[in-house]
């Protein structure tokens, strides 16, 4: 019998070692400078399993707050998920992912990010959500974007030292984000977290107008002489539409690129107007999630929505149903959600409301909430 608890700090070297046993090469870092809060003893929010002692099954936990409007959503993030091969099999896992539901329960959270999408996360309501569309600028679109947007006096150009006063202002100006300090946002770019699992790198381009920046941009970009996993793609921007698609134009240029994918919210329609005709594709958000309680969820919702849709969401009322069913009534309207169908609600995307379109269309002032791209620099 396993013994399934939080690592200790005295622990957490064990915790870095398997984890870099499972998910690192020779050519990449270790784990811990690239998650340092999943690796935190002052955090320590992650668990493990142990056997007569020995850490054989770790999963990383981080808190975070995710801001929507005046909305403050307490969340957790969980990946570095990982068991010595020697000890799978034995369901650890799955028991150390119960005993996080309790912690972040008992935390106060009203959400889990999930960086994957595993059977062991979706048999227990770990679902996909939300809607991202991927741009794809390459040489043409390029050049039509500088073209478009020629008449905006924008010069770009690489991150500066004075630059993270105006990085965090811009960044904290947008609809939805994760909660970034200034030392947050400077240390998520160094720690590169997602791209040191792909081969890449982080490099940061600045948009400036009268000498002041107006739009950041953090890309993936190869790392020589490392073989990339991927194609350039955006990890993070802020800042008006038309700047950040000068940002993503002049990447392929600065940088000597071929194309680079943007994934941008969908409630992003500044950008989506800026970027426009460039192709897209829709998906998911990365990854999955999971409602802790979908009354505290609506709950810590309701400061955004006094702006948005005062007189409005007074009148949602939601009840845990079992299972991660959800009771929704609204103006008159009633009916118990699947979790999938209420994730799709909550956050946007078709699966699970083929028979639920009239709710759908009664709730269009209040859902979709807008919602971060989680695999950002926040990524876990």
């Amino acid at each position: 019998m396993a013994d399934i608890r939080l690592v200790r700090p005295n622990e957490m070297a064990e915790a870095v070692k398997l984890s870099d046993s499972i998910f690192r090469d020779a050519q990449q870092i270790s784990m811990k400078p690239a998650f340092p809060d999943v690796f935190s003893t002052a955090l320590g929010q992650s668990y493990g399993a142990f056997e007569d002692g020995k850490l054989v099954s770790f999963m990383g936990l981080v808190s975070v707050t995710i801001r929507i409007g005046k909305a403050m959503l307490g969340t957790y993030q969980l990946g570095s998920v990982g068991t010595d091969p020697a000890a799978r099999g034995k369901g650890y896992a799955s028991q150390i992912l119960q005993r996080i539901f309790d912690h972040i329960d008992k935390a106060g959270a009203s959400l889990l990010l999930v960086s994957g999408d595993r059977s062991l996360y979706t048999r227990v309501n770990c679902l996909p959500f939300g809607v991202i569309r991927r741009y794809t600028v390459d040489a043409a679109a390029a050049q039509e974007l500088q073209s478009r947007h020629a008449s905006e006096g924008v010069r770009v150009r690489d991150l500066e030292a004075t630059d993270w006063l105006y990085l965090r202002e811009l960044a904290g100006a947008r609809l939805t984000r994760f909660e970034q300090s200034v030392t947050d946002l400077a240390n998520l770019v160094h720690s590169e977290a997602f791209v040191s699992c792909i081969k890449m790198k982080h490099r940061v381009l600045v948009a400036e107008r009268d000498g002041k920046p107006v739009a950041f941009l953090v890309a993936a970009v190869p790392n020589p002489p490392l073989d990339p996993k991927r194609v350039p793609f955006l990890i993070e921007a802020a800042g008006d539409g038309p700047a950040v698609a000068l940002l993503a134009a002049y990447a392929l240029k600065r940088m000597e690129l071929e194309q680079i994918e943007l994934p941008v919210s969908v409630h992003e329609s500044d950008w989506q107007e800026a970027l426009a005709p460039t192709q897209y594709q829709e998906e998911p958000n990365h990854g999955t999630i999971y409602v802790v309680r979908p009354e505290r969820l609506i709950e810590q919702l309701r400061p955004y929505w006094e702006e948005t849709a005062p007189g409005r969401h007074e009148a949602l009322r939601v009840q845990s149903a079992g299972d991660g069913r959800v009771k929704l009534e609204y103006d008159g309207l009633s009916a118990e959600l699947a979790p999938q169908a209420f994730i799709s609600l909550v956050f946007g995307g078709n699966e699970g409301m083929a028979e639920h379109s009239t709710l759908r269309s009664s709730l269009k002032e209040l859902f979709p909430v807008p919602f971060p791209f989680t695999a950002g620099l926040n990524f876990v």
